[in-house]
């Protein structure tokens, strides 16, 4: 079994990519997880993966004959095949990981597979309208004047502040999940401040 190297990127089974940051993200990568059923399809755009993890209920009986040697088969279905990849590189002690193909098809794997991240801090969703990550207390972010910003947590006790935002927070909660949302950067460097836990950040990439 291939042994994993950074920078890792995870390839979910949705919609592959055609931007170029996350496409850009993965030729870059020195390591490739496929989700399944995934790797037909990255196959199929000349990208070889070093694992390929999951039940195997997608993957084309060809391509599992053919890689099974760096196949894992996780069987537990209290687990989709996003989570059974981000756990099994954090046991390799893998970090930081980006994961790209996670939306299209299925809306509820999409959501499935975005609130994947709300564990961890060292995690990036792309996809190709922008990418998805967690934020902190105290943290700053890179962004640019114009950026599409949408802001998501499950824990609405979070009071949040903020600067550099079009539609500041001042020691606010999201008082629904939709409340953060449809806001814009005007300026290179949003900051946070959050009471407690973290939240999950929409970034655009224009």
């Amino acid at each position: 079994m291939n042994k994993l190297k950074k920078p890792l990127v995870i390839v979910a089974n949705g919609n592959f990519p055609y931007h170029p940051i996350p496409i850009d993200r993965l030729k870059k990568a020195s390591s490739i997880i496929a989700c399944d059923g995934a790797a037909d399809i990255l196959i199929e755009n000349g990208y070889m993966p070093n694992i390929i993890i999951g039940d195997l209920d997608s993957i084309s009986r060809e391509n599992e004959i053919k890689y099974k040697k760096i196949i894992i088969q996780v069987k537990n279905q209290s687990e989709n095949d996003l989570r059974k990849a981000i756990k099994f590189s954090k046991k390799q002690g893998i970090g930081p990981i980006s994961i790209i193909s996670a939306t299209g098809k299925r809306e509820d794997h999409t959501i499935g597979n975005i609130f994947s991240i709300m564990d961890y801090d060292d995690i990036e969703v792309l996809t190709d309208t922008g990418s998805f990550r967690c934020i902190k207390n105290n943290e700053k972010i890179d962004s640019f004047k114009g950026q599409k910003i949408s802001l998501f947590t499950i824990d609405k006790t979070i009071k949040i502040s903020s600067k550099s935002l079009k539609y500041n927070f001042n020691n606010e909660s999201i008082s629904s999940i939709f409340y953060g949302t449809l806001n814009e950067s005007i300026e290179e460097i949003i900051s946070f401040k959050l009471s407690h836990g973290k939240l999950l950040i929409f970034q655009s990439h224009h």
